[in-house]
């Protein structure tokens, strides 16, 4: 499968030849937060909720995030997640299967989860669920796609291109704060969700 990259200029940053959408505002999953479903005894789903930022009681991604289990392939169910969409809003991309893959912390021996890409079958810390909707004619325009690395969604972060720069005229302020990720609200049940007065919004 073509993987598109956005070609760069001498200086690094990008040239602009389609729309880039900064990764910061975008629906993301990280592998921490995999593991804590993993690694949760009760084995049961995680319903992940992203809020609209101006608007907290509109809803704009929801997925249930669980292991895997393949009947055909009982060994598999400890190496894959299952992340489906719930929502009607984002339609045609309904479950992703991501493999897991562990790999060992250089100090203490420890170990840590990373998401293999479907895409470009590379180790990540995080999947993205949207992309630029290069199809709508608008810049800020995006879809939902298959969970995905920020590479193959074609994300960037926001200090590329120079958007946390203030210019010449503000460079004694120095560069503007990088943007926290769009992390989900995490519910274990749709109960504990239906609590918090979200249950009705998905």
């Amino acid at each position: 499968m073509e993987i598109r990259k956005q070609g760069r200029k001498s200086d690094g940053r990008f040239l602009g030849f389609w729309a880039r959408i900064n990764c910061e505002s975008i629906p993301v999953i990280p592998a921490w937060l995999v593991r804590k479903n993993l690694d949760d005894p009760r084995r049961i789903p995680y319903l992940l909720l992203w809020l609209d930022t101006r608007d907290e009681h509109t809803v704009r991604e929801a997925v249930r995030v669980v292991r895997w289990s393949d009947p055909h392939e009982p060994q598999a169910t400890q190496n894959y997640v299952e992340i489906r969409r719930i929502n009607v809003a984002h339609t045609g991309n309904g479950s992703t299967i991501l493999p897991i893959v562990w790999r060992v912390l250089p100090r203490n021996g420890g170990q840590a989860l990373f998401l293999l890409c479907p895409y470009c079958n590379t180790p990540r810390r995080h999947v993205y669920g949207w992309e630029w909707d290069s199809f709508s004619g608008w810049s800020n325009r995006v879809r939902s796609i298959s969970w995905r690395c920020r590479s193959c969604a074609r994300l960037r972060y926001s200090s590329e291109g120079g958007y946390l720069s203030p210019g010449v005229m503000f460079r004694a302020l120095g560069n503007l704060p990088r943007p926290e990720s769009w992390l989900p609200y995490v519910f274990t049940s749709v109960e504990e969700a239906a609590e918090a007065g979200y249950c009705n919004l998905v």
